[in-house]
């Protein structure tokens, strides 16, 4: 019975030491202090300012809060959402480019345009503050943002990341305070049942606690015991999504020939150059050259001439250049003007347009050359709005490039791969006139260096890789001076070097040849069916849309029908091997 009782005692003194035990715990977590700090104070948020949160960081900078509207700043939108907006400061606007819309949007003004037509917001949709634009974020929801706003203090929760995050479910009702310690301030009582987002991959513990964020934003230190097991949840995107750029497919391969023409009695031409090459499936005629700053152009335009090639069941892609001509026009300066201005930009567009309507054009082909630096964003800004009205009349938009390089990365060839049916790359002129050293007008391997450049850039689907039915003759004078002493086509290269011997270059993909006369000495590197066969394949290999020359009538009698037999069949091996030389 004693012992009985001795093990009575000693079981009640474990009850006791239990609960006294329970008791110091629970007393411990009375303690805690019971401060309730309010949010606004917690956060520190400016008047007029609203905290941005990206997931589970908070971002650097504030967005504003004004009318009832959170604004994010231009700078933000254009790295995460949308590069398409485009501000414009003697105008006090901003332009917005979707595929197809094009919006004119006031600043610090609830009037806005919409393809021209005039509309009213309940808020601004642009603010301007302190020089830096800001959009409202409601009208980003076109632009793909998933966010949420909590007022008091006001806050944007965006979601941005597609990746999963770690989560934790509150099990007991416990406050989240402001530090690691039960000393800490409150900011807000959890409930149970309530889903807590773990900052940093739960990587901050300590003191028993972890730092969390809630479903509403509110960021600090939670106990970990009152939560449950962690796990992973997806994150909830809104449905709206930017509008995606959508493109007129030719359904087979294209073979574009620029046709230079500069006066209208031109179908002539056009007869003798399709009946000389039946593969030709789109042309490309040199119709309009840009005429003082007003948007106007010069037209050599034919209506016989579409509607011949439309017989033959080939398409006509008008092709409108800033050369200069008959002295009225500077290509770099002239172009400038129009198009860093919004009124003279689109009425250039809208006298495209109109000319596509006149005649019955299937597509348009921009060959804008020689713009400067600064003309870069407002080329491009042209070709997003010209790409609206060409999208909504179902019109191919095609565009001629030079081989891209850093010098002339402002022509932007990536934007243009999203924004245009085709872009054109003008795989010629590697050694041009007033270069410092003769040398080929497109080598092998520089053109195949280009094709890879530009499919890095563009979807090879949407590229058409130019070619050249011409070559150069240089003179190079005692003391190193280098001339160009012509321009040949096809043709005109064959008689001047017929009798000569001619040297494969197979890095060069092509003949050479050279002779002495009167003091100088003469290079030509040939352009003829051997080399076009090896940049056919090229462009074949590289997954290209098509291939276009410049220009129609300058190439030999079934240069064409090679062109197309490497362009569409492989002929592995074929190419390898130099050909025979030649006299």
């Amino acid at each position: 019975m004693r012992d009985l009782f001795k093990r009575l005692g000693l079981l009640g003194l474990m009850l006791f030491c239990t609960g006294v035990l329970a008791g110091c715990s629970l007393f411990g977590r009375d303690e805690g202090s019971k401060v309730v700090r309010s949010l606004s104070d917690y956060y520190g948020i400016p008047d007029g300012k609203a905290m941005i949160i990206i997931d589970e960081t908070v971002y650097e900078k504030y967005a504003l809060f004004e009318d009832g509207m959170t604004y994010i700043d231009l700078d933000t939108v254009t790295q995460m959402y949308s590069h398409r907006f485009f501000p414009v400061e003697e105008d006090n606007t901003v332009i917005y480019t979707t595929p197809t819309e094009v919006y004119d949007l006031k600043v610090n003004a609830k009037e806005f345009e919409c393809n021209g037509e005039r509309s009213t917001a309940s808020v601004p949709i642009i603010k301007k503050t302190d020089g830096q634009y800001y959009i409202a974020t409601a009208f980003l929801e076109q632009c793909g943002i998933t966010y949420r706003f909590v007022d008091d203090p006001a806050r944007v929760l965006i979601t941005y990341s597609p990746d999963q995050y770690l989560c934790m479910d509150v099990v007991t009702a416990t406050p989240v305070r402001t530090g690691k310690t039960l000393e800490a301030d409150r900011v807000k009582e959890l409930q149970e049942g309530d889903k807590l987002r773990v900052i940093d991959g739960g990587g901050i513990r300590e003191n028993g606690f972890i730092k969390i964020q809630t479903e509403d934003g509110v960021r600090g230190y939670v106990l970990q015991e009152d939560l449950g097991e962690s796990y992973y949840a997806d994150p909830k995107f809104t449905d709206h999504k930017e509008a995606e750029y959508t493109h007129i497919d030719m359904p087979e391969k294209i073979y574009l020939g620029w046709e230079l023409l500069y006066n209208k009695d031109n179908i002539g031409y056009l007869k003798e150059h399709l009946s000389a090459a039946p593969e030709v499936n789109v042309v490309a005629p040199t119709w309009f050259f840009l005429d003082g700053t007003d948007g106007s152009f010069i037209s050599y335009a034919s209506k016989d001439y579409v509607s011949y090639a439309h017989d033959r069941g080939v398409d006509v892609w008008a092709t409108y250049k800033n050369d200069t001509i008959e002295n009225r026009f500077s290509c770099t300066e002239d172009t400038h003007i129009i198009l860093s201005s919004t009124d003279k930009r689109r009425a250039l567009i809208d006298s495209i347009m109109s000319t596509v309507d006149e005649y019955g054009f299937d597509g348009i082909n921009i060959d804008f050359e020689m713009l400067k630096l600064d003309s870069g964003v407002y080329f491009v800004e042209f070709l997003r709005e010209l790409s609206v009205k060409c999208r909504l009349n179902k019109i191919v938009l095609s565009v001629d490039n030079y081989v891209p390089e850093a010098y002339n990365a402002y022509y932007d060839i990536k934007e243009q791969g999203q924004i245009i049916d085709y872009v054109v790359i003008m795989g010629y002129d590697q050694h041009y006139a007033g270069s410092e050293e003769s040398g080929s007008v497109s080598s092998i391997d520089w053109f195949t260096n280009a094709l890879k450049s530009t499919v890095e850039l563009a979807p090879p689907e949407r590229v058409i890789m130019g070619v050249p039915f011409y070559t150069r003759l240089w003179r190079e004078e005692n003391g190193g001076k280098v001339f160009v002493d012509a321009t040949l086509n096809m043709k005109e290269m064959q008689e001047k070097v017929s009798g000569k011997e001619l040297t494969w270059r197979e890095s060069n993909g092509q003949y050479y040849t050279e002779w002495a006369k009167k003091g100088s000495l003469y290079r030509i590197w040939l352009e003829d069916g051997e080399s076009l066969k090896r940049k056919a394949d090229a462009s074949r290999e590289a997954g290209v849309q098509g291939i276009a020359a410049w220009k129609l009538g300058d190439e030999e009698a079934g240069t064409w029908a090679i062109l197309q037999d490497y362009f569409e069949n492989d002929h592995s091996g074929e190419c390898s091997a130099p050909p025979k030389k030649e006299k």
